[in-house]
């Protein structure tokens, strides 16, 4: 089970990096642009999948308040995804980085 943990925050670490280079990085040309989106979907797809195993790991470990957390980090891009629109984009997006460090520093603290 240490292998879905690690490769839990090796995604979440990597969806973080790809969140920030979106934050920060002005895409010009369309080319580039469309490969960051599929690489960012996949980011968003991996990171989904291995906290929804984490946090059934947790469930089984009767660690619930982390795994509460871990739920609400995982239900969080489809919240903040109704929520945004084009001119608050940068907003959302450090809100999703956020709940991306809290998923992080959740996964580090409850499992060893």
């Amino acid at each position: 089970m240490h292998i879905v943990l690690i490769s839990a925050i090796i995604v979440n670490i990597l969806s973080v990096i790809m969140l920030l280079i979106g934050l920060f990085y002005n895409f010009k040309q369309p080319k580039i642009k469309a490969v960051y989106g599929y690489l960012i979907t996949g980011c968003m797809l991996l990171y989904i999948l291995t906290l929804i195993v984490a946090l059934i790991y947790g469930v089984f470990r009767k660690h619930y308040l982390y795994s509460s957390i871990l739920f609400l980090c995982v239900i969080s891009p489809f919240i903040i995804g109704k929520l945004v629109e084009y001119e608050t984009l940068k907003k959302y997006t450090l809100v999703q980085i956020i709940c991306y460090v809290v998923s992080l520093i959740t996964l580090l603290l409850n499992f060893e």
